[in-house]
């Protein structure tokens, strides 16, 4: 038997098994790869999909600590009651800590709330407590209450560029699995929206009822924000499903859905048991592979794009912002990820899907537009109800099984 030629064995650094060793000490290191380009201002971007189980916190937490370890200045907003983020960062969040119900409620700084996530250099966490589930209805009473958390982080950028080496280079909110006030507050303060899409059917039914909320407070009270990213999640090879929910995906989305997938994988899941994100827990493991490629993909198409774009930490929004000229409409196209593109998506993948698009629970879409309606002292489309003005999200907090 003879040894077979050299040039046809594989380079060792080039093998997966190579490259995830590779990624792993590098990780323990503390850095990993090339440092990203830095974005010209500070990217905020809300981690939004009122369905539960799509990979909202997992997305959050990993991309956040894969940006971090890629040398990005990154904070966490939790503002999720069930404070997932915190536990997956490894961020104290029992009732005595400040946390972010803080900062919305009681008007305290938000630099007094963030702690710096212990062995990720770089990365910090604003994190959330059980106080935060009853923020929904202490927050109707309040004034300008749909832009508080952009007050807050607008006040934090600056005392941040005034006692720390530099800014943040991303900012990301984890939100609730609802359309309630505390989504609403997170559309408000960022520009950019990341949609997670878990590769089935059900996780598309909520996306029209998501950008027409995007649409609505785009309208009236955050003229700068659009849908920046979508990432597939939990993307299962070994089914046609997933591939089908993927190229539909791809198809009517085009150039917003990221080419990295998230794969279905165990050490993501059982990594917040840890208190780590899987970026530490297991960083050889193919999720935390995909969550660095998902990362770099990030920042280096915003830099591409960013010559063209507005300051990504809006200005906090006025008592009274400019009104509109009409209320818009759930179908009306809109640059750049209208509702009406949104729903063609829906259709193309599941006729299900289009059916909950279009019917709208009464308490999420008239909520948002009594809430944009009041802010921007324009009457809210449709007819009035008792329940027209209810901003308690519609959905229970079920606990996130993935998340």
């Amino acid at each position: 038997m003879t040894d077979a030629p050299e040039a046809d064995l594989p380079e060792l650094d080039d093998t997966p098994i190579a490259r995830a060793a590779e990624t792993a000490l590098r990780v323990l290191a503390g850095r990993v790869g090339d440092p990203l380009p830095r974005p010209p201002h500070t990217r905020v971007l809300t981690v939004a999909n009122q369905k539960g189980g799509v990979g909202k916190t997992t997305t959050t937490v990993n991309l956040a600590a894969a940006l971090a370890l890629q040398g990005a200045e990154v904070l966490v907003i939790d503002l999720d009651p069930q404070g997932n983020a915190s536990t997956a960062l490894g961020v104290e969040h029992h009732a005595e800590v400040p946390s972010i119900y803080d900062v919305l409620i009681e008007g305290q700084p938000l630099h007094e709330v963030v702690v710096a996530v212990e062995g990720i250099a770089g990365l910090w966490c604003a994190p959330a407590t059980i106080d935060l589930a009853g923020a929904e209805i202490e927050l109707v009473s309040l004034v300008a209450r749909e832009s508080r958390l952009a007050k807050a982080l607008a006040a934090y950028s600056t005392w941040a560029e005034e006692h720390r080496d530099g800014r943040l280079d991303y900012v990301l909110v984890d939100c609730p699995p609802s359309l309630g006030l505390l989504t609403v507050n997170a559309l408000v303060a960022a520009p950019e929206v990341l949609i997670p899409i878990q590769c089935e059917y059900y996780a598309l039914e909520g996306v029209g009822q998501l950008l027409r909320n995007v649409e609505l407070v785009k309208a009236h009270l955050n003229p700068h924000l659009h849908v920046s990213t979508v990432l597939l999640t939990m993307y299962d090879a070994r089914t046609r499903l997933a591939a089908q929910v993927a190229d539909e995906v791809r198809t009517h989305f085009v150039d917003t859905v990221l080419r990295t997938t998230v794969p279905r994988s165990v050490r993501i899941s059982e990594a917040p048991s840890y208190g780590q994100t899987v970026m530490t827990y297991d960083p050889g493991s193919t999720g935390a592979l995909s969550y660095l490629e998902a990362a770099r993909e990030m920042a280096l198409r915003g830099a591409s794009t960013e010559a063209s774009t507005v300051p990504s930490v809006p200005p906090a929004p006025s008592a009274t912002p400019p009104s509109p000229p009409s209320a818009p409409s759930a179908r009306a196209p809109a640059a750049p990820m209208s509702t009406a593109s949104a729903a063609t998506a829906v259709s193309a993948v599941s006729a299900t899907a289009v059916s909950a698009a279009n019917a709208m629970p009464a308490g999420s879409a008239r909520g948002v537009e009594a809430m944009a309606a009041e802010a921007s002292g324009t009457p809210a489309a449709g007819p009035s109800s008792a329940g027209g003005s209810a901003v308690v999200p519609e959905g229970s907090l079920e606990e996130d099984s993935h998340e």
